[in-house]
């Protein structure tokens, strides 16, 4: 009891203390009140990060305290659940590592016979996890990137007579002599209806 009120009295003194330094020191700037105040959240942030690490401990500790009093029945269980759910990922994995190498082959083009050296297990770690990096960096040493070619929409001058359009069905040559076709071939004016563009 005597302990306690002790105790209670440091706490008072150190408070009356504190406030008593608080008021006799003169103003302070706002630098200094914006790095008082940067310095106080640091140091909350701080006793934080030890709060979650000494949690972090306790719970493993429990843990293992929990798993070292499990019966045989129950570890067996506990070793089941574990490797099922291991295998399911790692079942799931190699369909991520399809898609993950889809989504890299984005504008890119594989080098011949380079799929078959592609090991879909390599790019699984332990824990059934993909590797996305490595998938990156396989991508990038075994493809080339392709310039995608500009869809030509039919619109803008064409050939050497800037003045006439792109012939665009056979129907439009059919009101159109030998001649004319010819004539407007060799302004390109068919390139569109030839495949050309």
């Amino acid at each position: 009891m005597a302990e306690i009120q002790a105790d209670q009295i440091e706490t008072e003194a150190e408070e009356t203390t504190a406030e008593a330094v608080e008021t006799e020191t003169p103003e302070l700037s706002e630098m200094d009140k914006l790095k008082a105040e940067v310095d106080k959240w640091k140091s909350l942030s701080r006793k934080n990060e030890q709060q979650a690490k000494s949690n972090m401990t306790a719970a493993k500790e429990l843990e293992e305290i929990r798993k070292s009093q499990l019966t045989e029945t129950e570890k067996l269980i506990e070793q089941t659940k574990t490797e099922t759910a291991l295998s399911v990922r790692r079942e799931f994995a190699t369909k991520l590592v399809d898609a993950e190498l889809k989504a890299q082959l984005n504008s890119r083009v594989l080098e011949g016979g380079a799929l078959l050296s592609f090991d879909k297990s390599s790019f699984i770690n332990d824990e059934g996890n993909v590797d996305s990096e490595a998938i990156q960096q396989w991508v990038e040493a075994h493809s080339r990137t392709t310039e995608a070619q500009i869809p030509d929409l039919g619109q803008g001058s064409r050939g050497n007579n800037p003045s006439k359009s792109q012939i665009r069905s056979r129907d439009e040559l059919k009101n159109m002599s030998p001649s004319d076709i010819l004539q407007a071939r060799k302004e390109g004016r068919l390139d569109s209806l030839m495949g050309k563009l």
